[in-house]
């Protein structure tokens, strides 16, 4: 009986256990943290099942990711961070009261950020880095007094900044960076005081930084890039920010001086101001011992030899110093020894597209830890030093366009790493290095414009993994190696503009990444292998300009990417493929090919191509087609040499000389000269090189080197000042006017540049035929005021007829006629042999053949004072008769060396009157004496029976020897000309005509 009562006792205890069980298991299916987080399940997307063991059989607060307080009912941190999780952010997070973390990063939940958050007013830290979220920061979020850190880094929000986060005040971290959010930036941030890191970059943030955020005094790191904001830094700034240990403020539109007082931020490690509108020195820095990166790249910076000194010397007090950045600035001088001070552990050094110049500092080789070495676009000079050889950690070394000389070192076969080398565009001589084999890392080599030759080291050619080789613009011999082939991933080659030969090696069709090929202007022969049509990457294939002959390959056509194909000038024959990129070719990338035809009469035309001939066609007209060539031929060349010798005896009849009156040959010039061909031709555009400016821009003496042997051809470059109003109006008025007139007594203008210098400005010049004597004006007005022009009278006569015919010619030859509407001596050139030529069409007009138009023109109309038509002064529009009356006022100066302005016609005394006061005897009053002292009697015999110097009245057959017959052929041309007419517009027009 008594066990029976404890059995019963048991049984009952055992209820009572089990009762109060189940009463808890219902307790914890009914909490609502649980059942937030399972709606929280059931709304988003879980591919990698990260949230798997989330089911009520078990404790919320055993699940992944799930923190929970001390009593296990509420959630306290919720730390899922990417585990692959989409959708939208569910409300059901808001029954989280005691939520203190929030972490949601690196997944891909999309839509908004919930203003419901803010009911989880416990929460201390919101990371949603990293996702899709889209629309505006909710403003609710504002009253989580308690939060600490929120980063919202790499999504797509939009908007303003809500001014509601200034009230977050026990915030420490704010990243919003990587968004969209726009306008300014609120001046309510200023009042968190506790602000460890601010992060607003790669924004669309507008304005200037509100003066608050220099009062957060416990920032450390500042990151403001890639947005819109203007204005300067406070010069305090520095004083204001002592604990930044990151100041990032780069791509915005900052200006002024970057401020002296950053020097006293001492804890600053990495300083980036680059790509702003910063001006003038760098400030000293030395105190920033601490500083790890400082880049000051792309600004409007300013130096000269001595304050580079004084840069370099701060800067040795960076002993962290592992990234120097000065690219694109306007430093000039040249580099201290200095640099070879900077600290030891330094990896980076750039200071691409400056100013610098002079020789490379010694003690580069102290760098043992440096990985780049950027120093392209400057203006240095003398040889690479051999000691880069010893900087084995190199990865990638740019000093391409520069002006460095000498061989190229043979040291890099210590180079084990370097990946890319570029020095093209410098004047390096000798052989290309066969240590450069040895680099077997490299991926891009680039040695053209220089003056290398010899042949291409198949040394070279080892490098498997070389991508982009430029070897073009030197004087290279030889063939190309068959190695090229073991070039699997080369998709750049260009050989073009050396002296190579032999034939294309077929080995070229294993080059299977090739997607530009340039061979042009050398001596290759032979045939097209049929393998480059294997080539299916290849997008652009130049071999124009060499000796290729036989058909051109059909595979060519099956080449689907192939977009630029140029063949023109070679000896290709046969018929033209007409699949692929052959059915849009145009005739300019095939021209220079006689033997070539057309599958059709469309095609044949479309190309200025004959149709391809049947053998039977060919045979039956072969005889006829022979002999209208040969007749054609006869004809034609009869036509040629009579029109050579009747300009030959025209200008044997002018000049008394037996000068070609062909232009000098230009060949090898680029149809376009590039900005750094022309600073290297002007030595900088060097102050001994100028000679010459006017009211647009500068004239240069420059030498472009285009032999083989460095030996150079003279030009001259005029540069525009764009800075002017109208300088882009006259120089494209001026290529306008010259485009399409040719004269042997204009400026020939060679080529042109429309290009970007080294500072991103605009640059423009025209490269023209340099004239060796100078301008006219200077042989009338020699610079020493006591020396008389030593100019023969029959030069004077030689230079007013070549003047004339110029004017005739664009007058009446021209179509629509040209005025040059600036006629002056400063604009008269002579060359070698002292023939004149017009230059300076800045100003010219087009002269429409409908007098119901105006004459065509984008420039006021302009020209020089005591040259110019007095109608133009009262309105008048441009016309012919304009430059007869500059053109008598410039006969009168020939012959006088008296310019219109001279102190001589002052008080009513113009020319006009000055020549009508000279009776014939009187002459060598008026003549520059100078006529007289370097003119030989003798020299006039072939003038005295001329109409030019022979008088109506008869007066030739008085005339006597020496000086006086002088006067009287001055006298002579005064009278018969009639010059003083042409002084008169009304009666400019009886003159101009070509008789």
């Amino acid at each position: 009986m008594k066990k029976l009562h404890h059995l019963s006792l048991f049984i009952l205890h055992f209820q009572i256990i089990l009762f109060s069980s189940m009463n808890t298991v219902e307790a914890l299916d009914a909490n609502p943290n649980k059942q937030a987080l399972l709606s929280f399940k059931s709304t988003v997307s879980d591919p990698q099942n990260a949230l798997s063991d989330w089911n009520s059989s078990s404790s919320h607060c055993t699940w992944f990711g799930v923190t929970c307080t001390s009593n296990r009912t509420s959630v306290q941190s919720l730390h899922l961070p990417g585990v692959g999780l989409s959708g939208i952010i569910p409300p059901h997070l808001f029954n989280l009261t005691s939520l203190q973390v929030l972490d949601l990063s690196n997944n891909s939940f999309q839509g908004q950020i919930p203003a419901g958050l803010s009911h989880c007013y416990n929460l201390r830290e919101i990371n949603l880095r990293r996702n899709q979220l889209v629309g505006p920061l909710p403003s609710q979020l504002g009253h989580l007094s308690r939060l600490k850190f929120m980063d919202v880094y790499a999504n797509n929000l939009s908007g303003a900044i809500p001014p509601t986060f200034g009230n977050l005040t026990s915030l420490t971290h704010l990243n919003l960076g990587r968004n969209n959010f726009r306008d300014e930036i609120p001046k309510e941030l200023g009042n968190l005081h506790n602000l460890v890191l601010l992060r607003l970059s790669e924004n669309q943030l507008s304005g200037q930084i509100p003066n608050s955020l220099y009062n957060i005094s416990s920032l450390s790191f500042l990151s403001l890039t890639q947005n819109h904001l203007v204005g300067k830094l406070p010069t305090d700034m520095g004083l204001a920010l002592p604990n930044l240990r990151q100041l990032l403020l780069a791509e915005n539109s900052f200006e002024g001086l970057i401020p002296s007082s950053l020097n006293n931020a001492s804890e600053i490690q990495f300083l980036d101001l680059s790509s702003n509108l910063f001006q003038g020195s760098i400030p000293f820095l030395g105190n920033m011992n601490k500083l790890i990166m400082l880049n000051l790249g792309v600004n409007n910076l300013s130096s000269t030899t001595e304050l580079n000194l004084q840069v370099f010397d701060s800067l040795t007090n960076c002993t962290l110093l592992e990234s120097l950045i000065l690219n694109s600035n306007k430093l000039a001088g040249n580099l201290p020894s200095s640099v070879a001070n900077l600290s030891a552990h330094l990896q980076h050094f750039c200071i691409e597209s400056n100013l610098f110049t002079g020789k490379l500092p010694r003690g580069i080789d102290k760098f043992q830890s440096l990985i780049s070495l950027t120093l392209q676009q400057n203006l240095f000079t003398g040889e690479l030093p051999n000691s880069i050889g010893r900087l084995n950690k190199l990865q990638r070394i740019f000093v391409h366009e520069n002006m460095f000389s000498g061989e190229i070192p043979n040291v890099f076969g210590n180079l084990t790493q370097l990946y890319m080398l570029t020095l093209g565009y410098n004047q390096f001589s000798g052989r290309i290095p066969v240590s450069i084999g040895e680099c077997q890392q490299l991926n891009t080599l680039g040695l053209s414009w220089n003056r290398l030759n010899g042949s291409i080291p198949i040394e070279i050619f080892s490098l498997s993994g070389l991508s982009k080789l430029w070897l073009e613009k030197n004087s290279l011999q030889g063939s190309l190696p068959i190695e090229v082939g073991s070039l699997k991933q080369l998709s750049l080659l260009n050989v073009s503009d050396n002296q190579l030969s032999g034939n294309i090696t077929e080995t070229i069709g294993n080059c299977l990444s090739l997607q530009t090929l340039s061979m042009a202007r050398n001596g290759i022969m032979g045939s097209i292998p049929d393998k480059v049509g294997k080539l299916v990457a290849l997008k652009s294939l130049d071999l124009s300009s060499n000796n290729l002959s036989g058909p051109i390959p059909e595979y060519l056509g099956s080449l689907k990417d192939l977009q630029s194909l140029n063949l023109s000038f070679n000896d290709l024959e046969g018929k033209v493929p007409r699949s692929g990129v052959f059915m849009n070719l145009s005739w300019d990338s095939l021209q220079g090919n006689d033997m070539l035809c057309g599958s059709d009469q469309e095609v044949a035309g479309k190309l200025r191509l004959h149709t391809c001939s049947t053998k039977k066609k060919q045979s039956k007209h072969f005889g006829l087609t022979i002999s209208i060539a040969v007749v054609g031929f006869t004809l034609l060349m009869c036509v040629i040499f009579y029109f050579i010798w009747a300009l030959v005896s025209r200008r044997r009849k002018k000049k008394g000389t037996k000068e070609s009156f062909f232009s000098r040959p230009f060949k090898g010039f680029p149809e376009k000269m590039s900005y750094f061909e022309i600073r290297l031709a002007t030595n900088s555009f060097a102050a001994e090189n100028l000679i010459g400016e006017g009211g647009f821009g500068s004239v240069y003496k420059g030498v472009l080197r285009t032999g083989e042997d460095g030996a150079g051809t003279t030009l001259a470059i005029k540069v525009l000042d764009l800075q002017q109003s109208k300088a882009s109006q006259s120089f494209y008025a001026e290529c306008e006017a010259l485009r399409n007139i040719r004269h042997r007594n204009l400026v020939k203008v060679i080529t042109s540049c429309s290009s970007i210098d080294h500072t991103g400005g605009e640059f423009k010049a025209l490269v023209m035929e340099f004239m060796s004597n100078g301008s006219l004006y200077n042989w009338l007005n020699p610079e020493d005021s006591q020396s008389r022009s030593s100019l023969t009278l029959i030069q004077r006569l030689n230079i007013a007829i070549d003047v004339a015919s110029a004017m005739d010619y664009l007058h009446h030859d021209c179509d629509p006629p040209i005025v040059h509407c600036d006629l002056k001596p400063g604009n008269v050139l002579l060359d070698d042999d002292m023939a004149a030529h017009v230059g300076d069409f800045g100003l010219a007009r087009f002269l429409s053949q409908n007098p119901s138009q105006s004459e065509s023109s984008t420039i006021g109309l302009k020209g020089s004072i005591g040259y110019i038509a007095p109608e133009y002064g009262l309105g008048g529009k441009a016309s012919t008769n304009g430059d007869v009356y500059s053109f008598g006022i410039l006969l009168l100066e020939i012959f006088t060396a008296r310019k219109p302005t001279d102190e001589i016609f002052q008080q009513g005394l113009n020319q006009k009157k000055y020549a009508l006061a000279v009776q014939a005897n009187q002459v060598s009053e008026i003549v520059d004496p100078g006529i007289f002292s370097h003119t030989n009697s003798s020299e006039l015999s072939p003038f005295i029976s001329s109409s030019a110097c022979s008088n109506h009245s008869s007066t030739s057959s008085t005339i006597s020897v020496g000086r006086n017959k002088n006067e009287e052929c001055l006298a002579a041309i005064i009278r018969k000309s009639e010059w003083v007419k042409r002084f008169q517009p009304s009666t400019a027009a009886k003159l101009d005509s070509p008789s």
